[in-house]
């Protein structure tokens, strides 16, 4: 009789325990669900901006009919994403269910045109599909883990950029004719190259020290200069308390830098950067104004705050691109 109770007991127990985590599961599952569902929720003005903001990523392929496309040239498979920077856009392959799926991708800096079918970073034209999740660390980390900064009024009045070699010289808005034209010519603008890579070896005499970004974030005014393609850190910069200068973008990433307004998120630049003590005047003389650039500047960067719902505006590229593609 007592071995009997005693199994009993323990029987009624490990089912007493197993039910007790169905039901916490349960509620715990049904949380996540509302609070996703929450954040993933869109107002109907919302809605139309993303709606417009899917129409910019997919570029020429949104105006193409379902199923329309043949991949052209080369195609990558899943076997061969293992790698640096690839990681993310496995995941984002596999949680949209077209890892057998065919496609093209390009991991790598892009200055020059791509096929519509093709999935980039960035692009230079209205040709290619952009994801956010290629290099991601590289162009994100600094946005949502925003570096310590200060208020603008506190910050020093000069103009700061560093940067490595990187890019090509006969580009418009480059930072070679950035640094031969300004490095130690005014002292108000403290312009340098941090590194010398690419081969570009005579450039070692406008060499300075590497500057972290709370340092850079010192300062009133911050150049943003192209590279090999898009400037990395526009992100955290037009997210900071700094006035952002730089020529008009010529390369496109999620950031959508050509939808942004010169001279109301940023102070426009010439390309060979001429009109730099000019701008540097006219913002000390109108500091109100540049503090409403700033502000305008933080607002459009507010678009990309939500990081579900920006991972669930690039599965819904993703597949919208997959709609478009033949898989044969």
């Amino acid at each position: 009789m007592v071995k009997n109770f005693l199994l009993f007991m323990l029987i009624f127990l490990f089912l007493s325990c197993l039910v007790y985590l169905i039901i916490t599961n349960s509620i715990e599952k049904y949380r996540i669900e509302k609070y996703t569902n929450s954040i993933l929720s869109m107002s109907p003005h919302e809605n139309i901006h993303v709606q417009k903001r899917i129409k910019f990523y997919l570029g020429n392929l949104f105006y193409e009919k379902e199923k329309s496309i043949f991949l052209s040239k080369e195609f990558i498979k899943k076997e061969s994403l293992m790698g640096k920077h690839t990681e993310d856009f496995y995941n984002l392959i596999r949680k949209t269910k077209h890892s057998n799926s065919k496609f093209k991708i390009k991991f790598t800096d892009i200055r020059h045109k791509h096929s519509k079918d093709t999935l980039v970073k960035n692009r230079t034209s209205n040709d290619s599909v952009i994801l956010r999740c290629i290099k991601f660390q590289r162009h994100w980390k600094y946005y949502y883990n925003k570096p310590k900064d200060i208020k603008f009024e506190k910050k020093k009045s000069k103009i700061i950029w560093r940067g490595t070699t990187t890019g090509n010289p006969n580009n418009p808005g480059n930072r070679f004719t950035l640094i031969e034209n300004w490095f130690e010519k005014n002292v108000n603008i403290n312009v340098a190259f941090s590194k010398i890579c690419q081969g570009k070896n005579r450039y070692k005499k406008y060499l300075k020290n590497k500057m972290s970004i709370p340092e850079i974030l010192q300062y009133k005014y911050i150049l943003s200069v192209e590279g090999n393609d898009k400037d990395s850190g526009l992100s955290w910069k037009l997210n900071s308390n700094s006035l952002i200068l730089m020529a008009k973008p010529t390369v496109s990433s999620w950031l959508m830098e050509t939808t942004l307004i010169p001279n109301y998120h940023y102070v426009l630049l010439k390309d060979d950067f001429s009109d730099l003590e000019e701008k540097f005047e006219w913002c000390e003389k109108n500091q109100d104004k540049c503090k409403q650039i700033i502000k305008n500047a933080n607002t459009f960067m507010n678009q990309f705050i939500c990081d579900a719902k920006e991972k669930n505006l690039e599965k819904k590229v993703l597949n919208l691109y997959f709609s478009k593609i033949i898989n044969v």
